[in-house]
């Protein structure tokens, strides 16, 4: 469905993309992630049209120039709500498909197959001010897909949105690979990617990093390692901080939480760790042990983007 060979994108003298080779097919589910200024923005532009650059990109086998018109092959969710307001699901989508051109004779049919597909039609009359979070989303992406494209682009769209509304529009790329299409779904929402996602592309520093499904990217990183989570009742003393930091324990998010990775066995591990706390472990409430996925995979490389 999409395949990129050799993919460059520079602005001045930064090289945002360097290099992306890759291929994409119907019906499957990519999740693309990287830290912060890794090339997920300069990619949608890229494959979007909106700058100009270097290498191939073909969507079912038709080669897309710079400049062509790629919203007959593309459709485009982006993370801010793309409606107005004040008028209906109904009068947006038929507005939006004249911006498409979309024939006049079949904009009425148009309409309602992007909302069957989801699964608004009930809602058809009702104004979008009067929606909830996840309505929106819904009609958003039924304004992406009226145009029937091979390949829908997810930009960041669970971004400061609550949780029913996330969900929302995670079921709703799913059905949409379920479909036939290809969906790329540009993320922060790790875990998330690494449950719903057929493939995950990473990026780092406009490189592709990784490209396959989260169990072998997980496997290739971790090699059977578990993190062991350690949550006190107070923040430890410093001679408890002395005694973890032996097992390499480094502070979580909060001073109460500490966290390790191990190769060892969790139950050998465990039980070490608790007798080199020398009774200190009255104030421990909770010993975790899991697999490492998709967010302690971040961690790692923003740690070797640090050194």
């Amino acid at each position: 469905m999409l395949e990129i060979e050799n993919l460059n994108l520079r602005y001045n003298n930064h090289h945002a993309l360097k290099d992306l080779s890759l291929q994409i097919h119907a019906g499957e589910l990519i999740g693309i992630i990287g830290p912060n200024g890794a090339g997920k923005t300069s990619f949608v532009k890229a494959l979007c049209g909106r700058v100009k650059h270097d290498g191939l990109i073909k969507i079912s086998q038709k080669i897309l120039k710079h400049g062509a018109d790629r919203r007959t092959h593309i459709g485009l969710v982006p993370q801010d709500i793309g409606l107005y307001p004040h008028l209906t699901a109904t009068e947006n989508l038929s507005l939006i498909g004249q911006l498409l051109k979309v024939p006049k004779k079949q904009i009425r049919q148009t309409v309602q197959a992007a909302l069957d597909a989801v699964d608004m039609n009930a809602h058809e009359g009702k104004r979008i001010a009067n929606m909830s979070g996840g309505m929106k989303r819904r009609i958003n992406v039924a304004a992406a897909i009226m145009h029937k494209p091979s390949i829908v682009i997810f930009d960041e769209p669970t971004a400061g949105v609550d949780a029913p509304a996330r969900d929302t529009v995670h079921r709703l790329a799913k059905s949409l690979s379920q479909r036939g299409m290809a969906v790329l779904l540009i993320t922060h929402e790790l875990e998330h990617a690494e449950a719903l996602c057929d493939k995950i592309l990473i990026l780092n520093r406009g490189t592709v990093l990784d490209f396959n499904t989260p169990t072998n990217i997980l496997s290739r990183n971790f090699k059977g390692a578990r993190i062991v989570k350690v949550r006190y009742a107070t923040p430890p003393d410093s001679q408890t901080v002395a005694a973890m930091k032996a097992f390499e324990f480094s502070q979580g998010e909060h001073s109460t939480i500490w966290t390790a990775m191990t190769q060892a066995s969790e139950v050998s591990f465990v039980s070490a760790f608790m007798s080199a706390l020398h009774g200190a472990n009255e104030t421990i409430r909770e010993i975790s042990v899991s697999r490492p996925g998709l967010t302690a995979l971040m961690h790692k490389i923003e740690n070797v983007n640090k050194s």
